[in-house]
């Protein structure tokens, strides 16, 4: 069994093990969420969520939530992700969607280290998980410093983060398989609550051998996030309770943040 870089050969069943995700509830939700806290002005002048935005998905994968968000919208965004295996699936996808692909960029981008993209956006995006990916503060500082970059003044940040209550109330399901054409996968996981790191190991096989790929994501509470927002100049608009409307708190599975850029 050979050890490659997490979403390497996760690429090519990725949509497998991902099959059980509603991503069309997930764009309603985002979209019904820029709608109710994005307008940065009086209400009644409010422009549509699906209107022409400029807008960045980062660790968008392979793009299974951007084809969703651009069906419904009339957005033109930059798609990126910082594997280039998860990359190309996307681009397939994407492109293949003749109403779609006048609207889409894509770019190599790991959004751990401090990066710059061509674009002043409107909204930029950072859903499901992405933000776990961030294992210390340096590294969300790093994001922090680089969306101010990317974003007009006022601009939005909608991100999500899993919390140790996620991976400590589902360990039932921290481990299944599954397939793809030829390939086959097996997945376990891994919470060590002492230092708040979910490992998931995948094992993927198929004709051109056997891989292992180790993720590591750190789950975040929502104090931590709190203290490390409080340390920059963005403005928290919403801190949300899973897939609602009602206020986060502490015992929160996932929380939804909407922020908005100095200016």
């Amino acid at each position: 069994m050979k050890s490659v870089t997490p979403y390497s050969s996760l690429a090519v069943v990725y949509d497998a093990v991902m099959a059980h995700v509603d991503y069309e509830a997930w764009a309603d939700y985002i979209l019904h969420l820029i709608d109710e806290f994005g307008w940065d002005g009086e209400s009644e002048d409010a422009p549509s969520p699906t209107a022409g935005m400029q807008v960045l998905e980062l660790g968008a994968g392979t793009g299974l939530l951007t084809e969703e968000l651009l069906a419904q919208t009339d957005w033109t965004m930059l798609v990126t992700d910082g594997s280039s295996p998860m990359l190309a699936v996307a681009k397939v996808r994407l492109n293949s969607l003749d109403s779609l692909k006048q609207r889409i960029r894509f770019q190599d981008l790991d959004f751990s280290t401090p990066w710059e993209v061509a674009g002043d956006f409107d909204c930029q995006l950072l859903l499901y998980d992405g933000f776990n990916y961030l294992l210390d503060t340096e590294q969300v500082e790093n994001l922090f410093a680089s969306v101010k970059k990317a974003g007009r003044p006022r601009g939005l940040l909608v991100f999500d983060q899993s919390t140790p209550h996620n991976s400590i109330n589902n360990a039932d399901f921290f481990e299944d398989d599954g397939e793809k054409g030829a390939l086959r996968y097996h997945r376990k996981s891994h919470f060590d609550i002492e230092i708040g790191i979910h490992t998931t190991e995948f094992e993927i096989s198929g004709p051109d051998g056997v891989f292992q790929e180790v993720h590591r994501q750190r789950a975040w509470t929502r104090a931590q996030v709190i203290d490390l927002l409080a340390q920059t100049d963005l403005e928290v608009i919403a801190s949300l309770d899973g897939f609602s409307l009602d206020p986060a708190h502490d015992e929160s599975e996932r929380i939804h943040w909407v922020v908005r850029l100095p200016g």
